[in-house]
């Protein structure tokens, strides 16, 4: 015998519903703890039925997926914004979701999310967190632009980036000089905070240099022009296993690289890509893109032709080579080949469907 079982997950509770073929409803209010969950779930296996178990993905779904997938003969991390389309209803509440979860468990149509291990998780995050880290040092080397311009330091004492060691050595002789100050303070204090991230980017960016070495596919990516580490480690990272993607169009679906479709008769209209999945792929993948252009012949007259002489279409142009750019590395991640100029210029031609 054969319980569903769904699981919404909230900070304070959790609530449950089973659904078994021939049988009412089963609805539950258990803790939010990985305890309360594991006892619930083997209360239910007591009369010998056989649960497949079913919850929304979170930041802590992969926690939860590990340590409930023992107790059940299935388990699922449910994709919501496909949920609510497939199961549309006027009514939401925690135990409708649970039972929305349960029921399309139960006849297979619940659209589920890729689980990874709990290695390439960390990947991610790890990824995710240089990431930000990047950002955190973009903003404040704005501020400490704006806040010389505001001592009416229009440019850096010496020529060549703000950033370098002679430049970052006179801010901090400003700081001398406004001793006393609280303007100095700020410089100051800011001046620190760069340095401090710097170092932990640098330590960040070796440690998951060290890492991709051990990752086969890597070396492979970055035959292609203009691919680096950071575009093969997030590419290797968020594809997990690229035979789950049975065609190339499905894998630039996935991150969100295909434009939006509505079709109705004979009126078919391609809209803006979907920006669905990781934003960190696509980050990475536009400012790859760039790099592509200027160094892959193939790909710079694939550039040109999807931008037809108008300026205004360059990034509609920069998003269609990174797409394009994702098809070439599925083909490489699936037959082993280096990248090859001469077969991407065959495959460069045609350019209706990103116009």
């Amino acid at each position: 015998m054969d319980k569903y079982i769904g699981f919404d997950i909230d900070s304070k509770k959790v609530s449950v519903c089973v659904v078994e073929s021939g049988k009412k409803d089963v609805y539950a209010t258990i803790g939010p703890d990985v305890g309360s969950m594991k006892q619930f779930l083997l209360f239910q296996k007591k009369d010998g039925s056989r649960l497949h178990l079913a919850f929304e993905i979170s930041t802590q779904a992969g926690f939860i997926y590990d340590c409930l997938c023992d107790c059940v003969e299935s388990i699922a991390a449910a994709n919501p914004y496909k949920m609510t389309w497939i199961y549309r209803t006027d009514k939401k509440n925690d135990r409708i979701d649970a039972r929305k979860m349960a029921i399309l468990l139960s006849i297979g149509e619940l659209p589920t999310v890729h689980m990874p291990s709990i290695e390439v998780r960390q990947w991610r995050q790890t990824i995710l967190h240089r990431k930000n880290l990047v950002a955190n040092i973009t903003q404040v080397k704005n501020r400490i632009r704006a806040s010389m311009r505001s001592r009416g330091h229009v440019r850096a004492a010496n020529k060549g980036s703000w950033w370098k060691k002679l430049n970052i050595s006179w801010m901090r002789q400003c700081v001398e000089e406004s001793c006393g100050q609280i303007w100095s303070m700020q410089i100051e204090q800011l001046v620190d905070e760069l340095e401090f991230l710097g170092e932990q980017l640098f330590k960040l960016t070796r440690r998951l240099d060290e890492y991709l070495k051990s990752k086969p596919g890597a070396a492979l990516l970055m035959t292609t022009p203009g691919v680096g580490p950071r575009t093969a480690e997030a590419v290797l990272a968020y594809t997990d296993d690229v035979s789950r993607f049975g065609t190339s169009k499905q894998f630039c679906s996935y991150y969100g690289l295909t434009p939006k479709l509505d079709e109705s008769g004979s009126c078919r209209r391609l809209g803006h890509i979907s920006k669905h999945g990781p934003s960190v792929v696509r980050w990475v993948l536009c400012e790859a893109g760039w790099k592509v252009i200027g160094k892959s012949a193939a790909m710079r007259k694939f550039y040109e032709r999807v931008m037809a002489g108008q300026a205004g279409r360059k990034k509609i142009a920069i998003v269609a080579v990174s797409r394009k750019l994702l098809s070439i590395m599925r083909a490489m991640l699936t037959t082993g080949e280096v990248f090859n100029e001469s077969l991407v210029g065959r495959h460069c031609g045609d350019v209706t469907k990103v116009a």
